[in-house]
């Protein structure tokens, strides 16, 4: 896939332009997001994501993911908020590909396109499914954290919660 990674290369300014755009325009909760930090997100993403699609190895990506992950979580998005900005790069790159395939009609070149949108694809949705484990192990994290935080002032007051919780059902 080093052809893919070359393509990816060459068009990275690109497509971060058109993300730049289409981004806050289907994610309004992107608009609160200065555009200088969601560039160098972008930037940081598609190098990790180009990193993943030549070695398919995910540890540059997520890296990149739990930062987003705690970033957005930070300034309260919704999981899907994210999900919807990651999913908007295979359109990007379908429509730069295209554009790349345009003028040449062999067979040789269609199955090149087909294979190209058929691994960034694949790549982009191993790494939407990874950054859901990450943004669930996030969550996780932040609930376990706040659970210790109770039982320990619960300690420190000398207060048992568990007698004063009552399930109705």
């Amino acid at each position: 896939m080093i052809e893919l990674f070359t393509f990816l290369e060459k068009n990275k300014a690109d497509i971060i332009e058109d993300l730049m755009e289409r981004i806050p325009a289907t994610v309004p909760a992107y608009l609160k997001v200065p555009k200088p930090e969601l560039r160098q997100t972008l930037e940081h993403l598609l190098e990790a994501y180009g990193d993943y699609l030549v070695t398919g190895e995910p540890d540059t990506l997520t890296s990149v993911l739990r930062y987003i992950t705690k970033v957005r979580a930070q300034q309260s998005f919704k999981l899907s908020d994210v999900l919807r900005s990651l999913l908007l790069i295979p359109p990007v790159m379908r429509e730069r590909l295209q554009e790349e395939f345009r003028d040449n009609d062999s067979a040789d070149a269609r199955v090149q396109f087909n294979d190209a949108i058929e691994k960034f694809e694949e790549t982009t949705y191993n790494a939407v499914c990874l950054f859901v484990d990450i943004f669930q192990e996030y969550l996780m994290n932040m609930m376990n954290e706040h659970q210790d935080y109770l039982k320990k002032t619960n300690q420190k007051f000398g207060v048992d919660l568990s007698k004063f919780i009552l399930f109705k059902g």
